[in-house]
């Protein structure tokens, strides 16, 4: 991620840092900050060895939940004071506005905190699922071993640290698509996906799978630019493609003009 986009999602997310911190010299708040980023890795593949415990206490590896559908991946802390349940809650509001059913996608959450265990899973679990409901009856919620955290983090670009002397984790805000078999396919960045870009991301990320045939044709009008995490409307690729439609109508006609001369 690049300097100044990356650095006003981190300070987002160190904010809440800030209140048990006050006893931290500015220094030392600075190396906490410099440890705390979004590597953007694109085409990297999440290690499917990899095994976590979800909500009720059963073991599963990564390679299960990516396989065959797109994964919506967020890492976060699940005692977090304010940033994690806010982030995931405006993950689900925005799922919940996406054109496809729920055995479509997969959306996984990964504590990053290794003190944390099913019980911690399930209580967000339950906390998201009595705001949401149904809507996240496809999500799985998962804590782990700090060696498979660290790996998982580090094949994402998820760049986190822990401040020993607050107790608490810093981290950046956003989440990553994975395409069905476990390679990371975008970035979405900040404390708000944004519906219109999540469901372009899954569509592109789950290889023609998802989508009508117009949401396929408008995907390729799109350009994502991963320094936003935002899909900006490419003139060029519009043009080309109402050029193309124009032609086709004119042969169509002229076809069919000579038709009726021969009849």
């Amino acid at each position: 991620m690049n300097g100044t986009s990356g650095r006003w999602i981190v300070w987002i997310a160190l904010l809440w840092l800030a209140l048990p911190a006050w006893g931290q010299s500015p220094a030392q708040q600075e190396a906490v900050l410099d440890q705390v980023d979004y590597e953007q890795r694109i085409g990297n593949q999440l290690p499917g060895e990899l095994r976590f415990r979800d909500a009720s206490g059963e073991l599963v590896d990564i390679a299960s939940l990516t396989e065959g559908k797109p994964t919506v991946l967020s890492l976060a802390w699940y005692n977090c004071p304010m940033l994690c349940p806010m982030l995931l809650d405006r993950l689900a509001d925005t799922t919940e506005k996406l054109p496809f059913e729920l055995e479509d996608y997969r959306v996984v959450t990964v504590s990053i905190a290794p003190e944390e265990g099913a019980a911690d899973a399930e209580r967000m679990r339950k906390d998201l699922r009595n705001r949401h409901g149904e809507n996240i009856d496809n999500w799985h919620f998962l804590t782990g071993k700090k060696p498979a955290i660290d790996a998982l983090a580090k094949a994402a670009g998820f760049r986190y640290a822990f401040d020993p002397q607050s107790g608490t984790y810093a981290h950046p805000a956003g989440v990553v698509v994975v395409s069905p078999g476990g390679r990371i396919s975008h970035y979405l960045l900040g404390m708000r996906p944004e519906a219109p870009d999540l469901k372009l991301a899954m569509m592109e990320s789950s290889e023609g799978e998802l989508g009508s045939p117009l949401q396929k044709v408008l995907v390729r009008c799109y350009q994502f630019d991963p320094t936003t995490g935002q899909y900006n409307l490419a003139i060029m690729r519009l043009l080309q493609v109402a050029g193309i439609a124009t032609v086709t109508l004119m042969l169509l006609a002229v076809l069919w003009m000579r038709r009726r001369q021969v009849a």
